[in-house]
């Protein structure tokens, strides 16, 4: 999981990225290496700012930033596609194969408004979304390895197979340098204030997403996810683009969730200064239908 959002204050605070394992991620990072170091492109790590803004790694690709031409934009936008297909697709001789995306956005003018408004909302939230983002994406990840357990154990009863249907989730988190030291308590924290989801919650670890490829495909993937999320709650003007439409067409979204001011309130009303969030009521949440954004 990664985290993207604006310095300004403005919009979502988004955190999320993929869930996967054993072959799908093995081959992630396998494809990823080799397109970063493929001539044409050639760069050290994928940042998905970046490569929209044409800076950093990708300052390269175009004359001025401040004045993205219609080539350059087309040269950007294709490198960000070729990225995104090997989550869409990380295993080339499994088609079959993919990595589910999932991420949770704080409104940060909401979260600021209400942290204004009282100490004891300043004191329950923080003095950013960061936590509370991140604790509502874990929960989230918690429950869909619940509705996954039971996906397993319907077809392991239907062949009469009574081994364990369980699966747990293991955190891979990028490194930050406020939060990364107090990241491993604040888990363990959750995970104790959260009984029902804790029982599918195994490990927790951080890493830089210069450096771990599976953290540059889930800045990738939440990067999508944030513009998505501004659009749907009018936080920005326009239409889903392209590159978000790719990995929803593919069926590959699989939870977006939001926290706004309604959600934000209740936190402070039924949580005290220093408590960890209690967020067990969202393993008991029922989704019965596909819901798409709207624009």
């Amino acid at each position: 999981m990664d985290e993207s959002f604006d310095t300004r204050r403005k919009g979502v605070f988004a955190v999320g990225g993929m869930i996967g394992r054993g072959v799908a991620l093995f081959e992630l990072e396998r494809r990823w290496e080799k397109l970063l170091r493929r001539p044409d492109i050639d760069i050290e790590y994928f940042k998905a700012s970046e490569c929209e803004n044409g800076k950093g790694q990708f300052a390269k690709f175009v004359s001025d930033p401040q004045n993205i031409t219609s080539s350059e934009r087309a040269k950007l936008d294709s490198i960000s596609h070729e990225f995104l297909e090997l989550i869409i697709h990380p295993v080339a001789f499994d088609p079959k194969s993919y990595l589910p995306i999932q991420g949770v956005g704080v409104v940060q003018e909401d979260f600021y408004e209400v942290i204004k408004s009282s100490e004891k909302a300043r004191a329950i939230l923080g003095e950013s979304p960061y936590r509370l983002a991140y604790d509502l994406a874990m929960i989230q990840c918690a429950w869909a390895m619940k509705e996954l357990e039971k996906a397993i154990k319907q077809e392991k009863d239907r062949k009469m197979d009574s081994s364990p249907s369980r699966e747990y989730v293991s955190f891979v988190c990028d490194e930050d340098e406020e939060h990364s030291p107090d990241a491993l308590e604040a888990y363990r924290n959750l995970r104790g204030k959260n009984p029902k989801a804790a029982e599918y919650m195994a490990t927790f670890s951080s890493a830089s997403d210069k450096k771990c490829v599976p953290l540059q495909a889930a800045d990738a993937a939440i990067f999508e996810v944030r513009r998505a999320l501004n659009i749907s709650l009018k936080q920005w003007p326009g239409t889903l683009r392209k590159q978000f439409n790719t990995l929803a067409d593919s069926h590959v979204v699989f939870l977006i969730s939001y926290a706004n001011k309604v959600n934000l309130l209740h936190i402070v009303e039924t949580h005290q200064p220093g408590e960890p969030f209690h967020l067990d009521a969202f393993m008991d949440s029922e989704f019965s239908e596909n819901i798409t954004i709207s624009i």
